[in-house]
């Protein structure tokens, strides 16, 4: 009898072992913690600067048509709102007879009249014949795990964490809510006009209100 317990212990000890993570993976170490099983998502911003190059003809201070339809297409292709801040290369005006003045006014002109807001930038190098066309946008990107799509991980997950794509939906769908990612890394400052305007219509309420009551009770 002591002996078919003995037996029966050391299969119950090897049926543990074998159950055991250890058993299946030696390097198995990492187990979830409160800190690791965090599901958090990062949302990265980042800078880009397309640009678009205007040719001119050699001595020439007007805008072709295929140069026109070229800037036409960067500002559709970039998605550029009426208003939109948009910069031009500002080339040097010295030694050139007013050719390059006439042909960054030429630029700027176009678009203005199309209802964005020039905005002049001094470069280190300008071509010759060429002026160069800039917009700034911000892009938001979630955590990289999540373009790879989901995925089962490999082994059999001992350790109990969160899957790497949880929290990838939130991720991006607050990404897509953003109206201009730049606000994230650099919000403009409230306008006090805003609080401004609320509270007069909040005072111009109470002080109709208050008069439309004295003014019911004195006729009473």
């Amino acid at each position: 009898m002591k002996r078919l317990n003995l037996i029966s212990l050391v299969a119950l000890s090897a049926v543990t072992v074998a159950c055991s993570p250890v058993a299946f993976d030696p390097s198995f170490t990492e187990t979830a913690t409160p800190q690791n099983a965090q599901l958090e998502k990062q949302i990265s911003v980042d800078k880009l600067t397309p640009t678009v190059i205007v040719e001119f003809a050699p001595g020439r201070a007007g805008m072709s048509d295929l140069s026109k339809g070229k800037i036409l297409g960067f500002l559709e292709a970039q998605g550029i709102g009426f208003g939109d801040d948009v910069e031009v290369e500002l080339p040097t005006f010295v030694g050139n007879g007013g050719l390059n003045e006439q042909r960054f006014g030429e630029v700027s002109e176009f678009l203005q009249d199309r209802g964005f807001k020039v905005l002049p930038v001094i470069t280190k190098e300008n071509s010759r014949n060429t002026l160069r066309v800039y917009f700034t946008k911000y892009v938001a990107t979630v955590d990289p795990d999540c373009e790879n799509g989901w995925y089962r991980p490999k082994g059999l997950g001992y350790e109990n964490l969160p899957l790497p794509n949880m929290g990838c939906t939130t991720a991006n769908a607050l990404a897509g809510m953003i109206e201009n990612p730049k606000d994230l890394v650099d919000p403009n400052d409230s306008s006090p006009t805003i609080g401004e305007r609320a509270a007069k219509s909040v005072q111009k309420y109470r002080g109709g209100a208050a008069g439309g009551g004295s003014s019911s009770s004195e006729s009473n």
